[in-house]
């Protein structure tokens, strides 16, 4: 038994450093109208879509008491979490931000908004399981 002491405090020891280090979630940005002109377009100087930045992004639109909405929050953060570096995904509010809603003609919640490049966006409505949702993300970004 002795022998396997030091054996035993290795394995505990592993264990906790592998375990210790969570992944780091970074919190989803949630835009105002202000917010919204300088992180994805600015349309009071583009009129036609023009998107700001390099990196695809994800649009959320939701409402606070939409159920499918807080079901779909989770699955986009493991997403934000999964791609980070690759994408960025934001938040809207529809009831907090109507204007932005109604550029994206959002007529229901949730809406994901997905823009893989500077002047194109892809809208797909309702909840998506995870399995799914990532299949979007890769096909509308990541394709080969």
């Amino acid at each position: 038994m002795k022998k396997m002491l030091p054996f035993l405090f290795f394995l505990v020891f592993a264990n906790t450093l592998i375990f210790a280090q969570k992944p780091v979630n970074v919190p989803i940005t949630e835009l105002t109208a202000q917010t919204f002109k300088q992180k994805v377009w600015n349309y009071d100087q583009n009129k036609s879509f023009k998107r700001v930045g390099n990196l695809p992004i994800i649009l959320d639109f939701f409402a606070t008491w939409c159920r499918p909405c807080k079901m779909l929050a989770p699955h986009l953060q493991t997403i934000q979490n999964k791609f980070k570096g690759k994408l960025i995904v934001y938040r809207i509010d529809v009831d907090q931000q109507p204007e932005l809603a109604q550029r994206f003609n959002v007529q229901a919640m949730p809406t994901i908004v997905f823009i893989p490049n500077a002047t194109s966006y892809k809208s797909e409505l309702g909840y998506r399981e995870y399995d799914e949702l990532e299949k979007m993300v890769k096909g509308y970004f990541f394709r080969k």
